[in-house]
């Protein structure tokens, strides 16, 4: 008997399941140059100072610096 039905034979080694989705391609974009900061620091001075003073002005400085960076980088300074 002859089958006249449209479909193709099944392939033996078919899989049940959807082909795998592959992730989007990534396109990278040239950054630009960071804008160059208004409030640029003056260098300091700590040769007149003693040294627990200059430890907490280091100390302090770097605390600020930080917080600055962390603040840039969440996006909560305005331009």
């Amino acid at each position: 008997m002859e089958d006249d039905s449209p479909t193709p034979p099944t392939q033996p080694s078919g899989a049940l399941v959807p082909p795998s989705k592959l992730p989007p391609t990534a396109v990278a974009l040239a950054t630009p140059d960071p804008l160059p900061n208004p409030q640029q620091r003056t260098t300091r001075r700590y040769a007149d100072l003693n040294p627990v003073q200059r430890f907490l002005s280091r100390t302090l400085d770097l605390v600020d610096d930080f917080a600055d960076t962390v603040a840039d980088g969440l996006g909560l300074r305005g331009t």
